[in-house]
């Protein structure tokens, strides 16, 4: 005689999501499938919960709180892709594009950002930390060049020190928490995937 198994038994889902009973059946590249593995072994869940947490996120409303960073973003692409169209060179690779593209960044955003005053006045939060500091060091959080400078700085080193994809193309253990990614402390992959689009990862082989 067959046994049933029990309700709720069987392997417990690795991830966050519970009830998962409906079946979406796609084809997808090979390439697209190593690179889900690959972030499902880097957040330690299962490729059935990696999915779902990529598909929810994409399907989740927009934050209106977050649109003008989503349209710095998008005027960032959009810039850089007229002008490597332009030029015919990346600028990853061409001094000439990389200075065209940053000197377009730099005009846009001064366009829509507000316009300078006589005095500027330092964010509330920002004057919080800075009264905090000792000495001088609370100056790095009250100039926008030197707290710009000390972001981009961290990001840098984040994006550096990515972990890496061992032997088997599964990313390498996540770095220690005060390495933590900014993006999802859980979840190094995409931190790994600037690493490599930026190119990264072939300076290193080298």
């Amino acid at each position: 005689m067959s046994s049933r198994r029990a309700s709720g038994g069987g392997r417990k889902p690795r991830g966050e999501f519970r009830g998962k009973s409906a079946v979406l059946t796609t084809r997808i590249t090979q390439e697209t499938r190593d690179a889900l593995e690959s972030a499902a072994a880097a957040s330690k869940r299962s490729l059935s919960q990696e999915i779902e947490s990529r598909l929810r996120e994409s399907l989740t409303p927009d934050d209106p709180r977050a649109r003008h960073i989503r349209a710095i973003g998008e005027l960032t692409k959009l810039a850089a892709e007229e002008i490597e169209r332009l030029t015919g060179a990346g600028w990853l690779t061409d001094q000439f594009t990389a200075d065209a593209v940053r000197h377009a960044v730099d005009h846009i955003l001064s366009h829509f950002a507000p316009q300078p005053k006589r005095e500027r006045i330092v964010p509330a939060r920002i004057e919080q930390m800075a009264a905090a500091m000792p000495g001088e060091a609370g100056e790095v959080y009250r100039r926008p060049a030197s707290l710009g400078l000390m972001e981009a700085l961290r990001l840098i080193a984040l994006i550096e020190s990515a972990p890496q994809l061992d032997s088997k193309g599964k990313l390498n253990a996540p770095l220690p928490n005060e390495w933590s990614d900014p993006f999802n402390p859980d979840r190094p992959f995409r931190r790994w995937q600037l690493f490599h689009d930026l190119g990264l990862d072939k300076d290193r082989r080298k």
